[in-house]
């Protein structure tokens, strides 16, 4: 017995089974939701410089280093490295940058203000500025609370909202 297959059909029928499995695979979604982080940092550095302006000027940088971990126990920014510096102007400003950083490399960074200060708590805002890998594009905002354990040591309770846009097509950034 003979058959005699129409090479054009063969054609249709291999490309018809080639798309098949790229149309099964959804793509990936942005991404939304709430923030809740506990962290501690200890002081890395500190420098601080009198400016001869006014009595009592000073202005400092300090980098801070140490963990978050997710207190709801979503993946989010889990159990990532936390770094900040902190930038004050005594009397003036006091705010700096903070960067979280995955096991896998990806970085979210944002920007954060003190708003007020008492003996030991600090409170604040922060702002997600953008973010490298699996965290690029993020956007967000929230509030901070940090607690003085002692010298060289702090307790960080982050809470708000992040948004992470879905990745655009033929993007390197790994699934989340």
């Amino acid at each position: 017995m003979r058959y005699d297959l129409n090479s054009s059909w063969m054609c249709g029928c291999v490309v018809l089974a080639l798309a098949a499995p790229a149309a099964a695979i959804p793509a990936a979604a942005e991404e939304a939701g709430q923030w809740f982080g506990r962290a501690v940092l200890v002081t890395l550095s500190s420098k601080s410089v009198k400016v001869e302006d006014r009595a009592d000027h000073t202005v400092s940088v300090t980098e801070y280093d140490g963990a978050v971990f997710n207190a709801d126990g979503k993946p989010f920014l889990d159990k990532a490295r936390y770094q900040v510096v902190d930038l004050t102007d005594a009397g003036t400003s006091s705010g700096g940058h903070k960067t979280f950083t995955e096991a896998d490399g990806s970085k979210v960074f944002a920007k954060y203000v003190l708003k007020d200060a008492k003996p030991k708590e600090f409170r604040g805002i922060f702002e997600f500025t953008g973010g490298t890998g699996k965290y690029a594009g993020i956007t967000g905002r929230g509030e901070y609370h940090v607690v003085l354990v002692s010298d060289t040591a702090l307790w960080d309770e982050l809470r708000g909202e992040y948004k992470i846009p879905a990745p655009t097509t033929g993007s390197a950034a790994p699934p989340r």
